[in-house]
């Protein structure tokens, strides 16, 4: 299949949908300039060089340096600006809405490959679907606060692959009025950062935020993010105190070895907080910042198109990889040492105490292994749902449009779970990703798909028909079916919330904002 561009043609290929029938294929797609030699650490540059000879649009392109946790080893290079795009026709009478998927791995790992993410289920659904690499890690977030190095690299590449859609998909039949992002983990945070910068005005029409805002704490880096660039460059030799020094040393590096230097900066500490050494911070040395301050709770923009949010019924499973019993005993030492900054000021603004905290998940009881299921519940909650519902409270009082979903069917074994050695009850962070993409991954770890299991495969229709239907219409439910039973109505509110139990059957729900559990809970404890 050849597509036409301002830049040449592409020749794309057409693929087996695992659920039947076809569809079209354009991989490493370049959407910026590769952000190699001097343009390290730098904003994207667009990509504007003309092909002459037809370019195959096959193979994905390389995904960003990053530590692979399955080989144990660095892979990837600087080279990453890449996109895929995948439809069922490029030849629409009327175009078709374009989806936009930005990848999650806590701002240091993950691609658009479809390894992960394949294409099959949402194509079927008459819409255009992009998958995006952006740079990572310290190669997308380096913040030395220098014009040279300022942050954000990795959100300014999500902003150039937008305007790459906007310049270039309908020439593979997609709408440029009709575009929606959405993400999930760290994709979901992205998307919520990019309705909060000036610089995505305009890109899009609608979001989904799976799993994360800018407010969570595991989102942003501390407030002084330089700390990290000195102590790489230390260890890779390079003692300087000067900033611009330390920038251009860092260009030298090779990619490989400065990812494999970068696992080891981080403290014991900061895991226990799950802090990131990479990440969003605030970039006003730029010419041209993606985020000028520090979000917070009250300089948060009403999100003005249609929004639709959630979280999964037990996000922290996944911090129990790992947890031994000497780690329990230093939290139930230390408990309010371990709670992120932002968090513990959060609770200080709403007269709560680190106090009102462990006694709301643990009683008077020690914190150690028998108490896991309390700990994934505290670890979700402070990690996602309350960023989430802070959101949505401001959403509830300013925007009609806003929707909100609680995902919480529990199969046992999932991907995450078999990742992160977990077996305890409750959906896991990640869990909803199986049921909107085919995942080649699946099989790796002997995992039944969607395809070969009838709960599943009506848990994957109804997913893709409500994001979809989103997509088109910025309504999840714009009509009841067999499928689609139930009508998801909007949040009205900014403590009850209307919230959509997406299980093996769905149903509305109004859900207490996390700030009133809390709070209640602490009311009903002081009259004891």
């Amino acid at each position: 299949m050849l597509i036409e561009t301002k830049f040449g043609t592409l020749r794309g290929g057409v693929e087996k949908n695992v659920l039947g029938g076809e569809y079209l294929s354009f991989k490493g797609i370049p959407y910026a300039e590769p952000p190699v030699g001097n343009l390290r650490f730098q904003d994207p540059q667009p990509w504007s060089r003309k092909w002459t000879n037809i370019r195959d649009a096959i193979e994905h392109g390389d995904i960003c340096a990053q530590f692979d946790r399955i080989i144990s080893g660095v892979t990837g290079s600087d080279d990453c600006l890449y996109l895929n795009v995948y439809t069922k026709s490029v030849e629409n009478n009327i175009p078709f809405p374009v989806m936009v998927w930005i990848h999650g791995g806590g701002f240091i790992f993950g691609s658009g490959n479809d390894d992960i993410y394949g294409p099959d289920f949402l194509v079927r659904k008459e819409i255009v679907l992009v998958t995006i690499n952006y740079r990572i890690d310290v190669l997308g977030f380096l913040n030395l606060g220098l014009e040279t190095a300022p942050g954000n690299q990795g959100l300014k590449d999500q902003v150039m692959a937008l305007k790459w859609v906007k310049d270039n998909i309908s020439n593979f039949g997609g709408d440029p009025n009709n575009v929606t992002i959405f993400g999930e983990s760290a994709g979901s945070a992205s998307v919520h950062y990019l309705t909060q910068s000036t610089l995505a005005n305009g890109l899009f029409h609608k979001a989904i935020a799976q799993s994360g805002t800018a407010l969570n704490p595991w989102t942003h880096m501390c407030e002084n993010p330089s700390i990290y660039a000195f102590k790489l460059a230390s260890l890779l030799g390079c003692e300087s105190s000067d900033r611009v020094k330390i920038v251009e040393f860092l260009r030298t590096v090779d990619s490989i070895k400065l990812i494999t230097v970068q696992q080891k900066i981080i403290t014991k500490e900061e895991r226990l907080r799950f802090q990131f050494t990479s990440g969003p911070s605030v970039d006003s040395a730029s010419k041209n910042p993606f985020l000028p301050r520090p979000i917070s709770i009250d300089n948060l923009t009403e999100i003005k198109v249609p929004f639709l949010i959630g979280h999964n019924s037990r996000e922290g499973l996944m911090f129990l990889a790992g947890m031994q019993e000497k780690i329990y005993q230093v939290l139930d030492l230390n408990f309010a040492d371990y709670l992120p900054p932002t968090f513990r000021k959060w609770l200080i603004e709403k007269n709560l105490t680190p106090e009102d905290l462990r006694s709301f998940y643990f009683g008077d009881a020690p914190i150690n292994s028998e108490s896991a299921i309390a700990y994934a519940d505290f670890t979700s909650d402070v990690q996602f749902v309350c960023g989430i519902h802070e959101v949505v409270k401001l959403q509830g009082s300013k925007n009609k449009n806003t929707y909100l979903y609680k995902f919480s069917y529990d199969p046992g074994p999932s991907f995450m779970k078999k990742v992160v050695n977990v077996d305890k009850p409750g959906t896991c962070h990640f869990d909803e990703i199986p049921y909107l993409f085919h995942m080649i991954a699946l099989d790796m770890l002997g995992l039944e798909t969607p395809t070969k299991n009838a709960v599943k495969r009506k848990i994957m229709e109804r997913f893709t028909k409500m994001w979809t239907d989103f997509a088109k219409t910025g309504n999840p439910t714009p009509s009841k079916s067999e499928l689609i039973p139930v009508t998801w109505d909007p949040v009205d509110d900014k403590i009850k919330f209307r919230s959509m139990n997406i299980d093996e059957n769905i149903k509305m729900e109004i859900i207490t904002s996390y700030e009133e559990r809390l709070a209640t809970r602490r009311k009903l404890r002081n009259k004891l």
